[in-house]
């Protein structure tokens, strides 16, 4: 098969103890309009993320970090497929039951549960993403 897809980000080094390194992502404006905002840190305005290293590494070093396109497509999936998917079938399996002006509230019912459920997921998949260091960045302006 072909090769994985990456989204690179740039960050900066700002704490190196022996041989792991803190590196801090300033959120730019792109992040909010990112289905994966939430799943990254939510409303912070830095990501901080500590990576294990073979060393090499100063406080101010610009350094690439990585996030596969896998999980991208995943917390997509969650947070704009899981509610659409929710609306209809509460709708559908209350059409069943009841008229349909009931069927239609207990559908938002459902779509409102489904917020809930995303925002559950949501904790539990940000401590699951996994972000890898992609190197220095030597060729960058300061």
């Amino acid at each position: 098969m072909g090769k994985e897809e990456i989204t690179e980000d740039i960050g900066v080094v700002t704490a190196v103890q022996d041989n792991r390194i803190t590196v801090e992502i300033a959120k730019g404006g792109g992040c909010k309009s990112c289905s994966m905002y939430s799943f990254c840190g939510g409303n912070e305005s830095k990501l901080t993320l500590n990576f294990n290293t073979d060393g090499g590494y100063r406080i101010g070093d610009k350094v690439k970090v990585d996030i596969s396109a896998g999980i991208r497509v995943l917390s997509s999936l969650i947070v704009f497929g899981l509610p659409l998917v929710a609306l209809f079938a509460f709708f559908l399996i209350a059409r069943q039951f009841t008229s349909e002006p009931y069927a239609i509230l207990i559908g938002f019912g459902g779509l409102l549960l489904s917020f809930l459920i995303v925002k559950i997921l949501d904790k539990k998949m940000a401590k699951r993403i996994n972000y890898r260091l992609g190197g220095k960045c030597d060729n960058l302006p300061e």
